[in-house]
């Protein structure tokens, strides 16, 4: 337990802080079902802290996932015509001649 950081309630919104709630609960009660005692104020302290290492790992892998699906897009390319001149990486002269002919 010593080589974990507890993570602080702070960085967690409102609704990670119910789940961390819950899951607290679901510990303990696990716990009650196993030993057939209370828990004492050490073993509380190891549910909190693992109830927070929980949801803060599955809230890090949502915002990987989302910044990995954000990464996937396609950016959106822009006309020739709005491009400034250092946007501007290859010129067909050709291309250009032909558009301007009238």
């Amino acid at each position: 337990m010593s080589d974990k950081k507890m993570i602080s309630i702070d960085q967690f919104s409102a609704e990670e802080r119910l789940a961390v709630d819950v899951l607290i609960k679901g510990l303990r009660e696990k716990y009650r079902q196993r030993s057939g005692k209370e828990p004492d104020s050490k073993k509380e302290k190891e549910f909190t802290a693992e109830a927070r290492q929980q949801i803060m790992s599955s809230k890090l892998a949502r915002e990987k996932a989302q910044a990995d699906k954000a990464k996937k897009t396609p950016l959106r390319r822009k006309k020739p015509e709005s491009l400034k001149e250092s946007e501007v990486s290859d010129f067909s002269w050709k291309a250009s001649v032909v558009k301007g002919r009238r």
